[in-house]
């Protein structure tokens, strides 16, 4: 091989060298860090979009300030809307670190249907994002509200939805449970909450700090809003369905009286469908083991009949909570939100086949039993409770 042909080997392999070509500087990036849909007073789409500031920005005391802004734009759908935000900014918008998608009650109830084609269909979507519901709120309120610990509020509830305070629901999770037979999809419902005032404040005087709340559960069947299950649902809700490993229980035991607090290290469930002749019947069985945290009853909690006797009051506030939660879905919404359906779907295709088009109104009719049985390994440094006499 002579050098002329070497060389222009050489001369063809450079431009595979380049892995650069489509670079873009950070100074020339702004981020999306969340973003809400909302429904205007005239049915119109309009998109908010949460942005953050660069650090250095118009900070010359050394404190932070403000540290994101938001810009809206109404338009005929999501990918119009961004447009228009996007020609108010000299730098090219970057989806990749968004962390939440608020969705506004009054949008949510209309239906979300047709929104969830273009996340699926953009690239610039994480399915790892998480998708939540601004119970009683339009969602532009939500990022638009500052937050005493974050500097970025949205980062507040990606942190609540990652520990899985409450319902925790991303992109991905929902497309698949909507795709699902025998379930029906649930997202995270998130409020504010005004954090409650201090002795300086003046009576009547709005608390200056707000958080988020995120306790509540959004039931979302056939892509809408049909109504929230609260906090103690909700953990009902993920007890069921298996998605709950460690939880603290603060019950009153009226049978003792007084209260405990439990602390739970390990949360099971079983669950068996039975269908026959058209009619379902659900049992389903929670168990668990925790810690005694905390306890004002007049027990000697150093006895063992003692801590039987919590067990027992316990396993019953559970399993009234457990079966008003199923019964509420039952009979308010006809809603599957369990995942009943799903488990004969999966283990029973042959009789799935026959009830799948009446399934919900088989689920309504079902008859459902709640066992609990929830163990107490240790109560804490002392035997009985300090006010026992």
């Amino acid at each position: 091989m002579n050098n002329k042909v070497r060389t222009l080997l050489l001369l063809m392999y450079i431009p595979l060298l380049s892995s650069c070509w489509d670079r873009v500087e950070m100074n020339d990036v702004a981020f999306f860090m969340a973003s809400s849909l909302d429904m205007t007073k005239d049915g119109r789409l309009l998109v908010s979009i949460q942005i953050p500031l660069p650090a250095t920005k118009g900070t010359p005391s050394g404190s932070l300030g403000k540290t994101f802004f938001v810009l809206s734009a109404v338009g005929t759908n999501i990918y119009d809307a961004e447009r228009k935000c996007q020609q108010l900014l000299s730098r090219k918008f970057f989806k990749g670190h968004r962390r939440v998608v608020f969705i506004g009650e009054s949008f949510a109830q209309k239906g979300i249907k047709d929104i969830m084609d273009y996340y699926t269909r953009d690239p610039g979507t994480r399915l790892r994002t998480y998708l939540v519901v601004a119970k009683g709120k339009q969602a532009i309120e939500l990022i638009k509200m500052d937050h005493p610990f974050e500097r970025i509020p949205s980062e507040e509830v990606r942190e609540l939805e990652y520990k899985q305070v409450g319902t925790a629901v991303t992109f991905r999770d929902f497309l698949i449970n909507q795709g699902r037979d025998g379930i029906v999809p649930v997202l995270g419902a998130v409020e504010i909450q005004k954090l409650s005032q201090n002795k300086e404040q003046q009576e009547g005087e709005k608390p200056k700090q707000t958080v988020f709340h995120l306790s509540s559960t959004a039931v979302m069947k056939d892509y809408k809003l049909v109504g929230y299950l609260d906090d103690i649902e909700t953990r009902s809700l993920r007890w069921v369905k298996g998605d709950l490993k460690h939880e603290y229980l603060a019950e009153e035991i009226p049978t003792i009286g007084g209260s405990v607090g439990v602390i739970m290290n390990k949360a099971r469930k079983k669950v068996k469908v039975i269908i026959k002749d058209g009619k379902a019947t659900i049992h389903v069985e929670l168990s668990g083991e925790g810690l005694l945290q905390e306890s004002t009853v007049k027990l000697d909690i150093a006895r063992a009949e003692s801590v039987i006797k919590i067990e027992q009051g316990l396993n019953k506030r559970i399993e009234e909570q457990t079966l008003r939660t199923i019964k509420k879905a039952q009979t308010q919404w006809k809603s599957d939100i369990f995942g009943f359906g799903l488990l004969v779907h999966q283990y029973h295709y042959g009789t799935w086949k026959k009830v799948r088009q009446d399934w919900d109104t088989i689920f309504s009719k079902a008859d459902i039993t709640v066992h609990t049985e929830i163990h107490l390994r240790r109560a804490g440094m002392i035997g009985s409770s300090v006010n026992t006499e």
